[in-house]
């Protein structure tokens, strides 16, 4: 069994979507969007994206298929975090089981894994995945049984103060906030530690030496 897991929220921390998730919704949903900011959205699934914008629940399966396609389209490696690929890479090559949960569908879950270029073969919980998403600890229940971790052995990554409510609620105590520009309305309080560099997890401390900055 491994000392140490860990588990990346995907959107806001792989990649940094969230001004692309609303410029996408703004193109195809320019009515409903109006008056509305991307903090506001942030860390909500889909579904509670188009409830909240007031979008019939039965329009939901069309309008997912489009915002999709136009996300995927628009998706590009310029969007990765700073030092994010250099991180996994040393995971992967440390040999430090890891996973990916996120409230977000599994196609675009994939599509922005896929900007990493790593082939990667660990478990994914998607939105698609799970009935109850983040604030619920669900997810990241899900995930640690599917790495055979305890919650003590458990590093996270998180973005928003939903994921960390998320994960902190599943019994992980090492949920590190990671702010980014659409950041402000987050005030990450249950965080066990705020980071604006990913070389400041001090449970990668060692790892870290020999990422290249």
């Amino acid at each position: 069994m491994s000392s140490l897991y860990a588990i990346f929220d995907i959107d806001g921390v792989i990649v940094d979507s969230e001004q692309l998730h609303f410029d996408v919704l703004k193109t195809l949903l320019p009515e409903q969007t109006k008056g509305v900011t991307p903090e506001e959205l942030i860390g909500l699934s889909l579904k509670e994206t188009l409830l909240s914008l007031g979008i019939d629940a039965k329009q939901h399966e069309q309008i997912t298929v489009q915002i999709v396609s136009a996300y995927k389209d628009q998706l590009m490696p310029r969007y990765l975090r700073p030092g994010i690929r250099s991180l996994i890479q040393s995971l992967i090559e440390k040999h430090v089981p890891f996973g990916f949960v996120s409230t977000a569908p599994r196609d675009i879950c994939l599509a922005n894994l896929g900007t990493l270029e790593l082939h990667l073969k660990q478990p994914l919980i998607s939105g698609d995945d799970i009935e109850r998403t983040k604030p619920h600890p669900d997810p990241y229940l899900a995930m640690l049984q599917c790495l055979g971790a305890h919650p003590d052995q458990t590093v996270v990554i998180e973005d928003t103060d939903l994921g960390i409510k998320a994960a902190t609620a599943a019994g992980i105590r090492r949920v590190y906030g990671w702010p980014h520009a659409l950041s402000n309305t987050e005030n990450y309080g249950a965080a066990y530690k705020v980071i604006g560099s990913l070389d400041e997890i001090d449970a990668f401390d060692a790892m870290m030496n020999s990422i290249t900055k």
